[in-house]
């Protein structure tokens, strides 16, 4: 029998406008998220920027440096320790092998809309290439090829994780507009 009163029992004003404070709380609570979300979504985007830049920077110093023979520069135990550097055929193949292999890897998860790969290792590699062609005293005959094949994975890389985030952006924000 109370179940059933309590059932008849009409909200009074004081109900109603406990009702309208938890609605504007849970608003302004959904509202909050979304834009953490939006703000968290434009951090995703500048490691790729970081990772151009110091691209960039390590490509700079590598101009600067590459009529250098890094090999001829090694003391003398150190070079009968290595060995004779790799010859130059050779690293033009794992150059061009590792660029292509990378835009395939790069644009696969882009296709399968996954996240972002190993891009730190991306930038290693692109930038491991220099002191290995300043190894065998190539550097300043190829710097466009490795300075080219870095560019592109880095930026095509970017491009990938930046589309990605601004398609969410755009879809957080239809959600903002929605709300209003």
């Amino acid at each position: 029998m109370i179940g059933h009163m309590a059932g008849q029992m009409k909200p009074g004003p004081k109900a109603s406008h406990v009702c309208a404070r938890e609605q504007k709380t849970e608003y302004a609570f959904q509202r909050a998220e979304i834009l953490r979300t939006i703000d968290g979504l434009h951090a995703l985007t500048r490691p790729g920027l970081w990772r151009l830049l110091m691209f960039l920077v390590a490509s700079a110093v590598s101009l600067r440096f590459r009529d250098c023979d890094l090999f001829a520069a090694l003391p003398e135990h150190v070079r009968e320790f290595v060995g004779a550097p790799p010859p130059l055929a050779l690293i033009h193949v794992v150059l061009a092998v590792s660029t292509v292999s990378t835009l395939i890897i790069i644009g696969g998860r882009r296709a399968e809309d996954a996240g972002a790969g190993r891009s730190w290792c991306q930038f290693a590699f692109a930038v491991f290439f220099y002191p290995l062609y300043a190894l065998v005293n190539g550097l300043d005959e190829f710097f466009p090829a490795i300075f080219a094949a870095g560019l592109t994975i880095l930026a095509f890389e970017h491009f990938t994780v930046s589309t990605r985030a601004f398609r969410a952006i755009r879809q957080e924000r239809a959600r903002l507009e929605g709300m209003t």
